[in-house]
């Protein structure tokens, strides 16, 4: 197996991001102002402990890029992410939990390690911001780490940068109370994870 089908089966599986590939995912609109506060001056809308997504996911680094759909289950710190399609590789299983990760593969593959990460890394060789996605992707920050935040005119994020990464956001709901995202695109320099959520269930 070369380097990119690892890639394809793996990282695109573990990043969990949506990119634009062809016109599979359409990404966010660009941001047209650049009014930020710093986050410790803001308070983010309430998000659920405990949810559900299904969408559609891709990466991209560089000129190469691989999509899946997605069906995502996080329970605090526990998580069930279900890839289907991802670049040929077929359906991949990710679960995890504050303990490890592990990946298992249509082929009957397992991998395990102690984070995301972690096992992007060893893999693939690229680092991504695995660990920031399961806030990012509700339209939170990541708890430790500083950064800014644009507003838009519901006072919901517009666009969080956080780490190097601009987190971009578009087509909020509301569900069961919460302003949950429809897009989110996760870029830095040529890297992008993309997603779009096509259906959100506050408690899984």
């Amino acid at each position: 197996m070369n380097r990119w089908r690892r890639f394809a089966g793996l990282a695109a599986a573990l990043t969990l991001g949506v990119l634009l590939v062809g016109c599979a995912v359409r990404p966010p609109a660009p941001e047209v102002s650049d009014d930020s506060v710093r986050l410790a001056d803001w308070t983010p809308p309430a998000a659920p402990d405990a949810w559900q997504l299904n969408g559609r996911t891709s990466l991209q680094l560089g000129e190469q890029g691989a999509t899946a759909a997605l069906t995502w289950r996080q329970d605090q710190a526990a998580y069930r992410i279900d890839l289907r399609g991802a670049l040929g590789a077929g359906s991949l299983r990710i679960t995890g939990d504050a303990d490890g990760v592990t990946v298992r593969t249509a082929d009957g593959g397992r991998y395990r390690a102690e984070s995301p990460r972690e096992l992007v890394r060893a893999v693939t060789g690229y680092d991504l911001p695995v660990g920031f996605l399961r806030y990012w992707v509700t339209g939170q920050p990541v708890p430790w780490l500083e950064g800014r935040v644009t507003l838009d005119p519901a006072g919901r994020p517009g666009m969080i940068r956080q780490g190097g990464w601009r987190v971009s956001y578009e087509a909020f709901e509301s569900v069961d109370g919460f302003p949950l995202p429809g897009r989110v695109a996760v870029t830095r320099a040529e890297t992008s994870v993309r997603m779009v959520v096509r259906h959100w269930s506050p408690g899984g």
